[in-house]
């Protein structure tokens, strides 16, 4: 694979959920070890709001997202704690003794911007060169873009993302052969 580390986002519109989970299935259809954290909103017909869940792609765990704070909550109900233990996991997937080909991360938002979240375990996927990719709002493009510092790709259309994934996917057939 290439020397150069991959910071790429998928813009999606503020309120439409992260997109990028689909795209694990596509990674691994291609071949690529995938690792990273997955976003699925539940939505309860008794709640004004979906219950966010977390999914590790490396074990399959499943970590609540949203406190419960009652069915007329307004504000936010992420759990800090529960996107932190999270954000652990997701970094022990690039501790482990083979790195994935591919980090793919639901979101990189507000939190991250601030420098929380899973700002850690990005970090630590471009100081090991291990391709990220990320959704973001088109609220946060320009926190991501500042974050990356003119080394982040960005794109609009899923389409495009696919394409980077099959290069992602040669590039590993070339040097495994």
């Amino acid at each position: 694979m290439s020397d150069e580390p991959i910071l790429a986002a998928l813009v999606y519109a503020t309120g439409e959920g992260a997109t990028v989970g689909f795209l694990a299935d596509a990674a691994q259809a291609a071949g690529l070890r995938v690792a990273g954290m997955i976003q699925h909103d539940d939505r309860r017909p008794d709640r004004r709001r979906c219950d966010m869940t977390l999914v590790d792609l490396a074990s399959g765990r499943r970590i609540a997202l949203s406190e419960d704070r009652g069915k007329d909550t307004r504000g936010c109900r992420m759990s800090y704690a529960a996107l932190e233990e999270a954000a652990g996991l997701a970094l022990a997937a690039l501790e482990s003794a083979e790195l994935p080909d591919l980090l793919i991360l639901s979101k990189f938002g507000k939190r991250e911007i601030e420098g929380h979240g899973f700002r850690q375990v990005v970090e630590r996927a471009v100081e090991l060169g291990v391709p990220l990719l990320v959704g973001v709002t088109s609220d946060h493009v320009e926190g991501f873009r500042d974050f990356g510092g003119g080394y982040e790709r960005v794109f609009e259309t899923p389409a495009e993302v696919e394409a980077m994934i099959a290069d992602l996917a040669t590039a590993k057939r070339r040097a495994v052969a």
